[in-house]
């Protein structure tokens, strides 16, 4: 009676299900299905049917779903109609009578025998493949096809099925399950493909493989046949799946470089056709290219090429290649700079490279986007890039380049570190390694917003401002230059580029030159940190040498003690004798670095002309830069060779006359910064005598100054005392060296360059402001006194009340010997050494005095090269270079040495007693000159330069040859009679300061009687 039953239900069943009349609500019957689902269970025999059965209900479902002008195969009926009917009514009894179907058919793949798997997943592909095919209504791209239909109940619900079966199938039945689908893929090529696609991922490999082979097959048989669908599943499945296609690729081009059978051959050609169908696809193939190339692999392409180029296929079809690059958004670049090493060996890769870079270049001037410029503008890339910019080879150099130019007119940021990544690089070894930085700076012609390489210089000046503030903040070798001197000179290179004949044509110079002066304030603070370390270690190597100097002196006098072994000498620094030797020899590694960055520094303001009219600085600007120029002078006089030395001071000659003719203020900076250092600073440079402190010397008890003061000479001076000048307490100064106490001239010489540097006026040659300039900084610097700095010369009294003054200042001529030759600039500048009135008075009195005290130790010859007797000299010859005193008083400075400069007795007839007011027996020659001659016609006529007049020419001249110039009897007297004694000697100078001049003046003997008189010596 049961099995009677199940067969009328069973019977029922078909009938209801087969019938044409049987309307979708009695399909969709809740009671339907179960009795559908209990025949599954009861009898496995009837499972053709009930899957029939289920796939109506799928079938309905997806007719609810699809738009309304599809027809109903089976009412002939618009399935808008259908949906209409009872659209209402049908939805929610549709959806979930599918899903008791899904449910039951779920839990026989999970929970039911092995064999329902490859059952249930060959009837859904089947179902799904029907379903698809019946009711696609035009043709879509495979991701909006799995769009449109996984949104359907149905559809979703077989794909689910197909994917939990597919993972407990077996290894024979997954490649029935594969077969099934190809076939159906076949069959429907258009309609089947999402599918693929969508369940490709269950097995990804077989899947891309068989897909590949069976386009190759395709290929081979007609190679003009279209692979859309086929590259579509690849493509999608790329996304997900992109390893195993590799693989694909990998396998197979490993046969097709080296081909054993005919389809071999094919297999290039047929991958560079598919890469036309699809993105993904060509981006891993060149992935795959990139991983697997090398210089053998090269030579196999070369080799097997003509096979290729035989096959007519291959030599019918002319890939599009062109624009590959393009489309690419990883190792595109790699794939240009490859072709571009080998451009000059292949023809081919020559026209690849050109007509990929136009159309690039095309798609930017256009402002079109494209997926090569993602991968241009990774960090990866731009690297890559940058070295190939170094590059020897000039093709692969400029196609960095111009790839670099494309992608900075989307991203400036990349245009910036590219320029300071260029612009530190070395190009000694590679010379045209520099075209491609001056390339880069020209821009890409067409883009009118292109950017500005002003934001580069700053980058890199930035980084060498940190990299020369910090020591040794990345340690290089001894002699590799360092990233601050690449960029100085390749910044040097670029500005000296427009005084050239042959200036590149990408060469931008107006806004090089702009960039230039724009970061010019963060030029002079490298040039500030640089030039300041070479300072600080010009002082300490200067103290060390004058520690050492006075250590030995000490030792020689025998008054080095046992303090001086430890730390002693004060404060100075000594010399460490243990130092370890590889610290030293990178101490003047880096000094040698320092100086030579400097060097550049200074070439590179000169050659933009820093400091110019024309390119005029802020005011606190404009003086840091006026007193670092004058250190760097300085710096420059250490240089070790005769050479360097005067190409640095030239550097600095250009640098200082610049600044000063601009601005005045700039002058009054350099010349006080120049004066104050010969003077206090540097002067160790120009042979100054250094003076060490009172409490670094140790002073025995017998030399206290108290005592020395006691000391007097007896006999008929016993009223003159010796003048021991000293500290109270301390005892006497230190005696100076009497030997090497003139400078070395090519230093003094490169001193006085720089002051005529700065005091030159280029439109103005006469002017002598700046020279009067000095020599009131003179007068500032070295008198210690405010009070009687005036030009008159004082009655002879009144040098008693500056004597302490006098002394200070003549023993600042002692201890700098430059202040001679400073004078002697200025003299030759007239009246500039009117102002220098005050030095020239001290000069005068204390050497006055020095020759009245000779008297006191008459056992003290005077030698030629005496001290007191070449101030002497040198005093007189300034003020006859100045043209202060008047002839024959010019000539004074010639014969001084040949007088007497100590008292001698002469007999009572002689004339001179007149001019003696102390004793008519004794005179000191020397003394009585000065007094007589020079002191008292300076006295009467102050050093003014009211007495000079300008020229013709523009020069300040004091005319001495006219009568009313004529000097006085009373000046000359005494030094006419004390020449007539000595004839014999000075005969010739007689003549030529008293007879010539007298005979110029048309002046007869008898209009001057008693002028020359015959005086008899004993």
């Amino acid at each position: 009676m049961l099995r009677q039953n199940l067969l009328d239900q069973l019977k029922h069943f078909i009938d209801t299900v087969t019938s044409a009349h049987t309307s979708p609500q009695q399909l969709t019957s809740p009671s339907l299905i179960k009795l559908a689902l209990s025949f599954l269970e009861e009898m496995p025999a009837t499972r053709d049917i009930v899957l029939e059965y289920f796939a109506l209900l799928a079938e309905i479902s997806v007719q609810l779903y699809v738009p309304p002008e599809m027809l109903d195969a089976k009412t002939k009926l618009l399935v808008s109609q259908v949906r209409q009917a009872g659209k209402q009514q049908l939805r929610a009894a549709e959806e979930e009578s599918f899903n008791m179907a899904k449910a039951a058919l779920m839990n026989l793949v999970w929970k039911g025998p092995a064999a329902w798997c490859p059952l249930i997943a060959n009837w859904s592909l089947e179902l799904v493949a029907r379903l698809s095919d019946k009711y696609t209504q035009r043709r879509m791209t495979i991701t909006a096809s799995c769009s449109y239909w996984l949104e359907c109940s149905a559809m979703h619900g077989l794909m689910g099925m197909i994917n939990s079966c597919f993972r407990k199938l077996t290894l024979p039945e997954e490649e029935t399950c594969v077969e099934i689908m190809l076939n159906a893929f076949h069959r429907s090529p258009m309609t089947f493909d999402w599918v693929m696609a969508r369940l490709g991922g269950c097995f990804p490999y077989k899947i891309i493989m068989q897909i590949l082979q069976t386009c190759l097959k395709r290929f081979m048989d007609d190679y003009r046949c279209h692979l859309d669908s086929e590259a579509g599943i690849l493509d999608y499945m790329t996304a997900c799946h992109e390893p195993h296609l590799r693989s694909a690729f990998r396998e197979m081009l490993r046969e097709g470089f080296a081909p054993k059978k005919q389809a071999d051959v094919c297999v290039v050609p047929f991958l560079l056709i598919t890469t036309n169908y699809s993105d993904a696809i060509l981006q891993s193939l060149v992935n795959v290219l990139v991983e697997i190339y090398n210089e053998e692999m090269c030579e196999v392409i070369v080799q097997k090429s003509p096979h290729w180029m035989k096959n007519k296929m291959f030599a019918d079809m002319q890939p599009t290649l062109n624009n590959a690059v393009l489309r690419l958004s990883e190792h595109g670049a790699t794939l240009l700079i490859t072709a571009a090493r080998m451009a000059d060996r292949f023809v081919w890769c020559r026209d690849f490279l050109d007509c990929s870079l136009q159309e690039l270049e095309m798609y930017m001037l256009n402002q079109r986007n494209f997926p090569l410029l993602g991968d241009l503008a990774q960090e990866k890339t731009k690297y890559m890039l940058w070295k190939s910019c170094l590059s020897t080879n000039l093709m692969e150099q400029q196609t960095a380049v111009r790839l670099l130019l494309v992608v900075s007119s989307h991203h400036p940021h990349i245009y910036y570190q590219t320029i300071s990544e260029l612009l530190r690089k070395p190009y000694g070894q590679n010379p045209n390694g520099i075209g491609a930085l001056i390339r880069l700076l020209g821009g890409q012609s067409g883009v009118a917003t292109f950017p500005g390489f002003t934001p580069g210089f700053k980058m890199v000046l930035e980084d060498v401002t940190l990299h020369v503030q910090v020591n040794n903040r990345l340690p290089v070798p001894p002699g590799t230059p360092t990233e601050a001197f690449n960029t100085f000179t390749n910044l040097n290179i670029l500005s000296k580029m427009h005084k050239s004949k042959n200036v590149s044509p990408y060469l931008q110079v107006p806004q090089l030159n702009e960039a230039l002066i724009e970061c010019l304030p963060k030029i002079i603070q490298i040039f500030d940190c640089t030039v300041s370390k070479l300072v600080l270690r010009m002082d300490r190597d200067a103290a060390e040498r004058s520690a050492a100097k006075f250590r030995a002196q000490q030792a020689n006098n025998n008054n080095y003690t046992e303090t001086y072994n430890g730390t002693g000498y004060g404060k100075r620094p000594k010399i460490e004798n243990g130092m370890d030797p590889l610290a030293e020899e990178l101490a003047e590694h880096e000094d040698s670095s320092r100086m030579r960055l400097a060097h550049l520094i200074v070439d590179l303001m000169n050659n933009i002309e820093a400091g110019s009219r024309t390119n005029l600085l802020r005011t606190p600007v404009s003086l840091k830069l006026a007193v670092l120029s004058v250190k760097y002078f300085f710096v420059g006089l250490t240089e070790t060779t005769v050479i360097r030395r005067a190409a640095a001071a030239h550097r600095a000659f250009a640098l200082l006359q610049r600044q000063c003719s601009a601005r005045k203020i700039a002058r009054t900076v350099c010349l006080r910064e120049l004066v104050e250092g010969a003077l206090f600073y540097h002067g160790h440079l120009l042979g100054q005598l250094e003076e060490y402190d009172m409490d670094e010397l140790e002073i025995p008890e017998h030399e206290l100054l108290i005592l020395q003061n006691l000391h007097t000479s007896s006999g008929t001076n016993s009223n003159r005392s010796v003048l021991h000048s000293g500290v109270i307490g301390r005892g006497l100064r230190p005696v100076l060296p009497t030997q090497n106490r003139s400078c070395d001239a090519e230093k003094q010489f490169l001193y006085l360059k720089a002051l005529n540097a700065c005091c030159a006026d280029v439109e103005k040659p006469n002017n002598v402001e700046g020279y009067s300039l000095v020599s009131l900084l003179l007068v500032e610097l070295v008198s210690t006194d405010v009070m009687y700095n005036g030009l008159p010369f004082p009655d002879e009294e009144f040098t008693k009340v500056t004597m302490e003054r006098d002394m200070q200042i003549r023993r600042a001529f002692i201890t700098s010997p430059v202040l001679w030759a400073v004078l002697g600039l200025i003299a030759g500048h007239r009246p500039a050494l009117c102002y220098s009135s005050v030095l020239l008075r001290a000069l005068c009195a204390t050497c006055l005095h020095h020759w009245r005290g000779k008297n006191v130790n008459k056992y003290q010859p005077t030698a030629a090269n005496d001290e007191l007797m070449l101030c002497t000299k040198k005093m007189l010859q300034l003020l006859a270079m100045s043209q202060l005193v008047p002839p024959p008083l010019t000539n004074l400075h010639l014969i001084i040495e040949h007088f007497e400069s100590v008292e001698v007795s002469y007999p009572p007839p002689i004339t001179i007693e007149c001019l003696l007011e102390v004793n008519p027996y004794l005179a000191p020659q020397i003394a009585l000159l000065l007094r007589e001659c020079i002191w008292n016609y300076l006295k009467d006529h102050v050093p003014s330069p009211a007495l000079f007049h300008v020229d013709t020419n523009g020069l300040h001249w004091r005319n001495t040859s006219s009568p009313q110039a004529k000097v006085p009897a009373q000046y000359v007297d005494t030094l006419r009679h004390l020449m007539q004694r000595k004839l014999a000697t000075l005969g010739p100078h007689y003549h030529q300061m008293f007879i010539m001049d007298e005979l110029a003046g048309n002046d007869s003997e008898e209009e001057h009687p008693g002028r020359l008189e015959i005086v008899e010596l004993e």
